[in-house]
């Protein structure tokens, strides 16, 4: 079983996201840049890819914006409708493979936001994801792609630490993989009683100019790419890239559609 479908349960709400109620701070200030950088106009329909508990999707929500998020983790789909029922908000969310998107030029805009890309099994298959982006979203239509940098990954990793949560023992092992560009990770929590889980996920990190080659064979066009939600400049020694592309105006494949005779 590929390590994404049983990943994102209890044990990622309760361990993965320590910071949690951080990163429930931060969203506010994300979704800022959200609306500025796809130029979000007032009721747009938006797609949150790899929605996760929801705190994106509610939080545009609150603005005003028809969202739809889409996961593969009903245990964290559960969260975010619960999210939204105490924001009292009427986010959609779906259960689904962001490789088999079922919508066709639906949405003004598309978000892909904390490291939710590169899980798949191999190139292609993330490449897919973009495919079916690209067909979701309406002509014209954005889309923000949110990752950690090649760069930064290649100096930037922890092989092991660990740390007492809730009076568990949680070990984490990290490896990096240069030659790949694959982020691999090891966590095991041991109970109080000696009982033990293991956790494993690994990551595609790739570099620019692969993703935004990746994007152009999808049919998306580059338009930009930020560091930060500042908006700050991407440059060498940035940890993220905040890539920004949009659905060319005209057919599916990107060319005009045919004159109405």
């Amino acid at each position: 079983m590929p390590w994404y479908q049983d990943f994102f349960g209890e044990d990622y709400m309760r361990f993965h996201l320590l910071g949690g109620e951080r990163e429930d701070q931060r969203a506010p200030m994300e979704c800022d840049f959200v609306v500025n950088a796809l130029a979000l106009q007032p009721g747009a329909r938006v797609l949150d890819l790899c929605c996760g508990q929801g705190r994106h999707s509610v939080e545009l929500s609150q603005r005003g914006y028809r969202v739809t998020g889409i996961d593969l983790s009903d245990y964290l789909l559960g969260h975010a409708r619960d999210r939204a029922a105490a924001a009292g908000v009427e986010a959609e969310f779906v259960r689904g493979d962001m490789r088999d998107l079922p919508w066709t030029d639906e949405f003004d805009a598309a978000v892909n936001m904390f490291t939710s890309f590169g899980y798949l099994e191999n190139d292609e298959e993330n490449e897919r994801v973009l495919h079916a982006v690209r067909r979701a979203l309406r002509p014209g239509g954005r889309f923000l792609l949110d990752l950690p940098t090649r760069e930064r990954m290649a100096v930037w990793h922890d092989p092991r630490d660990w740390y007492e949560h809730e009076d568990c023992i949680v070990l984490d092992t990290n490896d990096w993989d240069a030659a790949r560009g694959l982020w691999r990770h090891e966590r095991v929590i041991v109970e109080p009683d000696g009982a033990r889980r293991r956790y494993d996920f690994t990551v595609r990190v790739y570099c620019h100019p692969e993703i935004v080659a990746m994007l152009t064979r999808a049919g998306l066009e580059w338009q930009q790419t930020c560091s930060d939600y500042e908006q700050s400049d991407y440059g060498a020694d940035s940890r993220r890239m905040l890539i920004i592309t949009h659905k060319p105006p005209g057919g599916e494949d990107g060319t005009p559609p045919p004159s109405p005779k």
